[in-house]
Formats: C-alpha cells, structure tokens, sequence
C-alpha cells in the first residue's frame, strides 16, 4: 500500500515556485528489488525457406512406381504389345493384380460380370483402361496420406485425384481431347507434389496467409512467394522421377497456368477445369481451395460454357457414386486375394 503524504495545514502556503525546500517530499526506504528469475534458455530458430536441392532430396525419397507399372505403361505407349503380355506383367504382381481386378469390378466400368483374372480385365476393359487402373493402384498410398499443411486428412488427397481424374475424362471427351484415358491419368496425378511439399506449407503457413490477405493473392502465388516453389513445380520433378510421358509432366508442372506464351495446352486447360469442378463440388477443398482461380480463357479456348460445367459437375457426382473401389481401393483386398488364389 502506498504511503499517505502529510495533510496540509491551512495555515501553511502554498510552495512557490523556486522554493526547493518547501517542494521536497520525506524522504523513504524502499525494499530492494527482488533478483530477476532467471527464464530458462530457449533457441529462437527463425523459419527457414527450403531449397530446391532439399525437395529434390524429398522427391527422391518417395517410392518408385513399381517396375511392372513402368512396363505397363511403356508397352501400352508403344501401341505395338499383345493384351495378353501385358496381363503378363501386371499377374507378376499379386498384390498389385488384386488392387487392379478390385478396381475393374467396381460399377463405375460396368462390367456384365465379374472378372476373376488380369487377362479378362484387359479383354474387358481394354489396355489404356488397365494402364489407369494400374496407376491408381500404384500412387494410393502416396497420396492417401493425411497432409496437415494443406489442412488435407487420410484420404483426402486421393479422393479429390479421383474426382479430378474422373472430371478430366468427361472434360476430354466433350471437349474432343484425343485421349480421355490418358486425361484420367493427368487428372489423377496433378496434385502429386503436395505430397513432398506439405512439410514446408505446414511451417510456412502464417506467413503464407499473411501474404494472400496483403495481396489478395492465390494460394499458389503463395506458394511460390513464400516458399520459393509451388506444388506443381515439386510434381514436375516427381513426375519425371517415376519417368513418366513428357505430356503428363507437362500437364502436371502447369495444371493451374495451362496458357503459356499466349498458347493453350490442352490436356492441362482440361485438368485445369476439371480441379476448378471438384472444388465447386467442395472435394478436396483443403487449405488452398479456397484461393483457386480459374482462368476464363481456358475456358474460351475449350469452348465449354456454364451450363457445360453444369453438366460436368452432374455427370461426374453421379461417377462418383459408381466409383466407390476407385475411392477405397485397399478395402478389402484380402478377402479378394483369397478368391482368386
């Protein structure tokens, strides 16, 4: 409690200015302080900006594509192998041929029967539908993972491929895309690099937020302003890891800038659109869904109008019903192994 000053008397006048001895309060003993508590020592480590050579490092150190998939895909590239060696190849693998025949019984191809061997699958379903198959059974574990940095749970990532990949597909055929199968594909594998650069986004992430709400940016220009890379960039340098065709690299690196130098690349224009119809649905929004733009030449170039997006977005919800084996591909896979053992 502090200590009063004496009244004054009425009788005494005020001090006037220059008095010193009439202004000098009573002089007090103050206890001494007690000693500062000493704070325990802490490393203040400021958040530091991954270099390329540290996310190619990451890249390397993501599983290979198993070598029968790499088979798989060159041979049905070259257009010039029998359906009956690449059931060869893919039947080398049982856990992988489980994964593949569960994906090919699933509604969403239709089959009027059940198949029980690689064989009647790439009879059934043809070469280019088995190569996907093959794809998707081999990426499901690498991008089922739950990604905090882009606020991603188990199985988020690869629920929204799935849905890019079927999106881009329907995409390729109204827009008159050569080879839809290979659209599934690019569509599949275009958020790839989250994978590696979820670690860095996850750190990064106040900073990244504080520079979409001073520049009202994109998540991706985020991306790269922060961090130095964006995701697609990473999914680039994985792509060719795993030596994929030159064309998915390409829609990969650019899935969210498919017009360069004035140009439209097409496939990535598709996958472009089929991201931006999947995040309407509100699959896989996650941290950057949010701050995704489309570009509205991209769509000027495909010649697709609003109620075109409609019918894709239509058109792929029902897809997604008949593809439950696309979306829980391991489930049950060995209760399956015993019945084709």
């Amino acid at each position: 409690m502090s200590e009063r000053l004496p009244a004054q008397s009425k009788s005494e006048t005020p001090s006037q200015p220059g008095n010193a001895a009439s202004t000098r309060l009573p002089e007090r003993t103050l206890p001494a302080p007690p000693p500062p508590k000493r704070l325990p020592d802490v490393e203040i480590v400021p958040r530091k900006r991954p270099t390329l050579e540290v996310l190619t490092e990451d890249v390397r150190n993501l599983p290979a594509l198993p070598m029968s998939v790499l088979r798989v895909m060159h041979m049905i590239g070259d257009g010039s192998c029998a359906s009956k060696d690449v059931a060869h190849v893919i039947q080398a693998d049982p856990t992988f041929s489980v994964r593949v025949l569960k994906l090919a019984n699933s509604a969403h191809y239709g089959l009027s029967r059940k198949v029980s061997t690689i064989s009647e699958a790439v009879l059934l379903l043809g070469m280019r539908t088995v190569r996907n198959l093959a794809i998707a059974a081999a990426t499901h574990n690498t991008m089922s993972k739950p990604l905090p940095g882009y606020e991603l749970g188990a199985g988020d990532l690869w629920r929204h491929s799935v849905a890019c990949a079927l999106a881009s597909q329907l995409l390729a055929t109204m827009t008159g895309y050569r080879e839809p199968e290979e659209a599934f594909v690019a569509g599949l594998l275009h958020d790839i690099g989250k994978v590696v650069l979820a670690t860095q986004v996850s750190e990064l992430m106040p900073d990244m937020r504080a520079y979409m709400e001073e520049h009202g940016s994109t998540f991706l220009d985020s991306e790269r302003a922060v961090i130095g890379f964006d995701h697609a960039q990473i999914g680039g340098r994985i792509a060719r890891k795993w030596n994929l065709p030159l064309v998915l690299i390409q829609t990969i690196e650019w899935h969210h800038e498919p017009v360069q130098d004035g140009k439209l690349l097409v496939l990535p224009g598709v996958v472009h659109v089929a991201n931006a119809v999947c995040l309407i649905a509100g699959i896989g929004l996650g941290s950057d869904g949010l701050r995704t733009s489309v570009d509205p030449s991209v769509l000027d170039a495909l010649r697709l109008d609003t109620g075109q997006i409609e019918n894709v977005l239509g058109a792929l919800i029902e897809s997604i019903d008949e593809s439950g084996a696309l979306f829980e591909i391991t489930r049950a896979e060995g209760i399956m192994e015993k019945k084709i053992a």
